[in-house]
């Protein structure tokens, strides 16, 4: 796809992700984890701090291990989590929903979405906001078709009052140095099918970022 069907954003990814409207599903490519959780992490703590909820699925981590990075980037999950707090925030494992991922459960995936959205909402929240990093496994795994219609089958808009954001590992740190525009490019067009499913993408290396619609 030409560049010209994507529009650069003039925002950080802070200021981008504070304002993002529900019905949203985007992704941000990384180099680090670090990087990652810094952007996964902002958006989680907007939410919570204008009245969403908020979802974090991982596939890489233990839930205990997310919840200590968590509040190492100022989110106090204790205040926020289920068991002790106002039960905006929850912290799944990814096969709770996708069930098995040579053979992903459809029907549940779309199934939870609408009852993770559902329960917020009848709590009074806007709606929900989820993060996930459950791509760095299928790939990983080569399980890139399961992922792909994973990705697809929520769409580029929701319809639910939620927003999405997905993670990938850019896995080369080759372009590092380079015009961050270049690094885009090399990305995107390796990446593509990925890309279009979404309706925006934060490209992110060494605290440059470049965010385009899509």
């Amino acid at each position: 796809m030409p560049r010209e069907s994507r529009n650069r954003v003039n925002a950080s990814p802070e200021e981008f992700l504070h304002d993002l409207k529900p019905g949203e599903h985007g992704c941000v490519f990384f180099f680090t984890k670090d990087e990652m959780q810094h952007i996964h992490f902002a958006f989680v703590k907007s939410g919570l701090d204008n009245n969403w909820g908020a979802v974090y699925l991982t596939a890489t981590e233990s839930i205990d291990d997310v919840r200590k990075s968590m509040q190492k980037h100022g989110i106090n999950t204790r205040q926020h989590e289920e068991e002790s707090g106002d039960g905006s925030l929850i912290i799944l494992k990814g096969e709770e929903i996708y069930k098995n991922p040579h053979n992903p459960d459809i029907d549940n995936w779309i199934n939870a979405t609408k009852s993770i959205s559902d329960m917020f909402t009848s709590k009074g929240k806007k709606g929900v906001r989820v993060a996930a990093d459950l791509s760095a496994y299928f790939i990983s795994h080569g399980l890139v078709e399961q992922w792909h219609k994973l990705e697809y089958v929520l769409g580029k808009k929701l319809s639910l009052p939620m927003s999405i954001l997905c993670a990938y590992d850019s896995g080369s740190s080759k372009t590092w140095d380079t015009d961050l525009l270049k690094f885009y490019d090399q990305i995107d067009s390796e990446t593509k099918e990925f890309v279009d499913a979404h309706s925006f993408v934060i490209y992110t290396s060494k605290q440059k970022s470049v965010i385009l619609t899509i």
